[in-house]
């Protein structure tokens, strides 16, 4: 008996802090909520609102810095390959600069002779012209490994650009058809698709906002992405505000043709694998028959010559 009351009593006990911290977690929620509402009214602490607040290193040592930076970044970056940095940055989601981005390059370079400078150091019974190539290669691996992951990341950011094209095109017309404006159709698909076309035509949208018009903003996105449904899209969307034509039944043709010309390139590409898988069954395969089969005849022949 003594028994069951004491374990009625731990789980009377439990049960209170249960409500208690049930209590206390929408008490936690009601207060983050109202923090989360009145943040943008305050200043935080650690802005200061007069710059004489700030200590030295944040006046002075941090913005010198800063701006040096960006102009060794100007001088040691080629002028001709700024405008194709750019907009491979763009393409991969890299949010740089092309001078910091050529910057990041050489300081991942210079760490890879630094490092090839060790290994040389540490080996001294290296030939002459492997302790001159260690650094040499190795600043060069790292140099060319950072440009080939953002040319990976470009080529990866476009496929799914291409992807999730006959998706925004047929929501385009959907919502066009229903009575929303372009620009409104153009909302609502960012609200429901992800992914990096969400961010391009986010930046559609802001390039549109600050007064470009719509079909230049479309124009800038196919420059950025070089696609060829996009480019046409923006000419579509071009010719409709030039003689003031509706859009919607021409946004779901143009969804039909990708889909359709996506389903020729599968179907082309899994024509072409034939072709393809025949080298590898060349030089791996049929050896391996080959071994298989004439193998106990090649043994045989031999035993009795011998």
């Amino acid at each position: 008996m003594r028994g069951l009351y004491l374990v009625a009593t731990w789980v009377a006990i439990a049960l209170v802090g249960f409500w208690i911290w049930v209590r206390d977690r929408k008490a936690y929620r009601r207060q983050k909520l109202i923090e989360q509402r009145i943040r943008p009214a305050f200043v935080p602490e650690d802005e200061a609102l007069d710059e004489l607040d700030l200590p030295y290193w944040r006046r002075v040592v941090v913005p010198r810095w800063q701006r040096t930076m960006r102009i060794l970044a100007q001088k040691v970056t080629p002028q001709g390959f700024r405008g194709e940095l750019q907009r491979q940055l763009q393409i991969a989601g890299i949010k740089l600069s092309p001078e910091e981005y050529f910057l990041y390059r050489l300081g991942a370079a210079l760490v890879g002779v630094a490092a090839g400078v060790v290994l040389a150091a540490l080996n001294p019974l290296w030939a002459s012209t492997l302790r001159l190539a260690a650094p040499l290669g190795l600043g060069a691996i790292l140099y060319l490994l950072i440009g080939a992951h953002v040319n990976t990341l470009a080529q990866r950011r476009l496929k799914e650009i291409e992807r999730s094209l006959p998706d925004v095109f047929d929501l385009l017309s959907v919502s066009v058809e229903a009575g929303l404006a372009f620009d409104g159709a153009l909302r609502r698909v960012t609200v429901n698709i992800d992914g990096p076309i969400r961010e391009e035509l986010l930046k559609v949208l802001a390039d549109m906002q600050i007064g470009l018009p719509r079909a230049a903003a479309l124009a800038a996105l196919a420059e950025r992405t070089r696609s060829q449904h996009i480019k046409r899209f923006s000419a579509l969307v071009a010719q409709s505000d030039r003689s003031g034509s509706g859009i919607g039944t021409a946004l779901r043709t143009q969804a039909r043709e990708i889909k359709a010309y996506r389903a020729a390139r599968a179907r082309e590409q899994a024509a072409s694998i034939p072709v393809k898988i025949l080298f590898p069954m060349v030089i791996f395969i049929f050896p391996a028959i080959f071994i298989v089969i004439l193998g106990p005849a090649v043994l045989s022949v031999l035993a009795l010559l011998h």
